[in-house]
C-alpha cells in the first residue's frame, strides 16, 4: 500500500508539473506576441518588404489580423507563406520543406474557414502559420519535460530544462511562421517514443520531421544506438539476434528518412523530368544520385558550404553565435570529462556510472543514456560551425534536448555566476531577438 501511494504521488507530481510547463509556455508565447506587436508599433522596420506579401487591410478585423501577421512574417517566413499560397514555383524554394505550408493550408481550409470570406487568403495563411508554431511550441515544451523525466530520471532537472526551453534564446523564431517549434515537437516526441520502445511510431514522427527540416534524418541514428549499439547480444555473441536487431534498425531508419527522400524525389521530378518546368541550366542533381535538390539550392542560392562563411565580413555573425557555441562546448566538455573512457568506447566501458530509478540532481546530466545525445550534439555543432550560416545555431539547437539539459544542469548545480549567465543569456537574447525580428533586423 505504501509503495502504491508513493507511485501515485510521484505520478501526480509529474502531471502537475507538466501542466505548469504548459502554463508557462502559453504565457511566454503571449509575451512574445505582445512584445513583437508593441516593438513593431514604435520602431520603424529595417525592411518594409513585408507589405509586398501581406496586403493592406480593407476592414477592421482584417487590419488587426494583418498587423499581427506582418509582425511575425519575416525573413524565411516569406517563403513558407508563398509555398502555402502558390506551391513550389521557384527552384530556391526547395530549401524550405513542405510540412509547415501543408499544415497552413489545412488549418486555413478547416479551423480558419470562417475568416475566408472577409480576410485576405494570405493573411489567413499567415495566421494559420502562427497558430501552428505557437501550439507546437506549447506541445514541444510539455514533451521535453516528459522526455527529460524519462531520460534524466530527475524530475527537477527535467522541469528546469523545460522552463529554459520556454525562455529559449530563439523565442521569436519559435512563435513566427518558421519550422522551429513544429520540428522540435516532432523530434522530442520521437525521442520519447524511442525511450518507451515504441519504435514504429517514433520512425513515423521522424519521417514527418524530415518533411519539416533536413536534420530530422540525423535523429534516426537513435534506432541504431538503441537496437544495435546497446544490444546485450554483443556480450553473449548472439550474432543471429544481433543481425535481426540490425535489420530492424535499418527498416526503422528507412522509414525515418521517407519524408526527406520523398521531398527530394519531388524536386528531382519537377526540375529533371518535366522539361516545361525545368531550369534552363542543367543541374547536377539531375545526373548524380549523390546530389539532392536541397544541397544544391543551399549552395547555389545561400552560399552554404564547408568553411564558406569564414570571411571577415561575417565576424559579427560569429559574435552572435558565440554564446550558444560556448554553452555547447562547455556542455560537451563537462559530460566528456566525467568519464572520458565512456566517450571513447561508445559507452561499452566506463569508469563511473550513474544509475537508479531516481538519480540525484547533480548526477542526472552524466547518465549513460545521454551518450547518443552528446554525440549528436557534437556533430550538429561541427556542422553549424563549419558549413552553415553560423548565426542560425541559436535556433538550430532549439530542437536539441541535451542543450537544455546541460543549461538546466548549470543552473541547478553550478555556482552563482554560472546560474546568472545562463538564465541571463536565455532571457536577454530571447527578448532582444523578438524586438529585432519583429522589426526585420538581423539576425535571421
Amino acid at each position: 500500500m505504501g509503495g502504491s501511494h508513493e507511485q501515485t504521488g510521484a505520478l501526480g507530481s509529474v502531471l502537475d508539473r507538466r501542466w505548469s510547463v504548459i502554463k508557462y509556455a502559453v504565457v511566454s508565447r503571449a509575451i512574445v506576441l505582445m512584445l513583437g506587436a508593441v516593438s513593431n508599433a514604435i520602431i520603424n522596420d529595417y525592411d518594409a518588404s513585408t507589405s509586398l506579401v501581406i496586403p493592406d487591410a480593407s476592414s477592421g478585423a482584417e487590419s488587426v489580423l494583418g498587423t499581427l501577421a506582418r509582425v511575425f512574417v519575416r525573413w524565411d517566413s516569406f517563403y513558407f507563406l508563398h509555398i502555402a499560397d502558390a506551391g513550389y514555383v521557384h527552384e530556391q524554394e526547395h530549401a524550405f520543406f513542405p510540412l509547415l505550408p501543408l499544415l497552413m493550408r489545412l488549418v486555413t481550409g478547416t479551423v480558419l474557414t470562417p475568416l475566408g470570406g472577409w480576410v485576405d487568403r494570405r493573411i489567413v495563411l499567415a495566421i494559420a502559420g502562427l497558430v501552428i508554431s505557437n501550439v507546437s511550441f506549447v506541445l514541444a515544451a510539455a514533451t521535453l519535460y516528459v522526455l527529460g523525466c524519462a531520460t534524466l530520471r530527475n524530475e527537477r532537472l527535467a522541469y528546469v530544462a523545460a522552463l529554459l526551453f520556454v525562455a529559449a534564446p530563439a523565442s521569436a523564431f519559435m512563435s513566427a511562421v518558421y519550422t522551429e517549434s513544429l520540428f522540435a515537437w516532432l523530434v522530442f516526441s520521437a525521442l520519447l517514443l524511442i525511450v518507451r520502445q515504441r519504435y514504429v511510431w517514433a520512425a513515423l514522427c521522424l519521417s514527418a520531421s524530415g518533411l519539416c527540416r533536413s536534420n530530422g534524418i540525423l535523429y534516426a541514428g537513435f534506432f541504431v544506438w538503441d537496437l544495435v549499439v546497446c544490444s546485450d547480444a554483443w556480450r553473449g555473441r548472439h550474432f543471429v539476434a544481433l543481425a535481426v536487431r540490425t535489420v530492424r534498425a535499418a527498416i526503422l531508419v528507412a522509414i525515418s528518412t521517407l519524408g526527406f527522400v520523398a521531398f527530394q524525389a519531388y524536386g528531382h521530378r519537377t526540375f529533371c523530368q518535366q522539361p516545361a518546368e525545368a531550369t534552363a541550366v542543367p543541374r547536377p542533381y539531375c545526373d548524380s544520385a549523390l546530389s539532392t535538390v536541397y544541397s544544391f539550392v543551399q549552395a547555389e542560392y545561400w552560399d552554404v558550404g564547408f568553411l564558406r562563411y569564414y570571411t571577415v565580413r561575417q565576424l559579427p555573425n560569429f559574435a552572435l553565435a558565440a554564446p550558444m557555441v560556448a554553452l555547447s562546448l562547455a556542455g560537451l566538455y563537462t559530460y566528456a570529462a566525467f568519464d572520458p573512457l565512456r566517450i571513447a568506447t561508445l559507452g561499452w566501458r566506463q569508469r563511473r556510472s550513474v544509475t537508479g530509478i531516481v538519480v540525484p540532481l547533480g548526477a542526472a546530466f552524466f547518465r549513460r543514456e545521454l551518450l547518443p545525445h552528446v554525440y549528436l550534439w557534437a556533430l550538429l555543432l561541427f556542422v553549424a560551425m563549419t558549413t552553415m550560416h553560423v548565426q542560425v545555431v541559436t535556433r538550430f539547437f532549439s530542437s536539441v534536448p541535451i542543450m537544455f539539459w546541460f543549461a538546466a544542469h548549470a543552473v541547478t548545480s553550478g555556482n552563482w555566476w554560472q546560474q546568472r549567465m545562463v538564465v541571463g543569456y536565455f532571457v536577454a537574447y530571447g527578448l532582444a531577438g523578438v524586438v529585432l525580428f519583429s522589426n526585420f533586423f538581423p539576425p535571421a
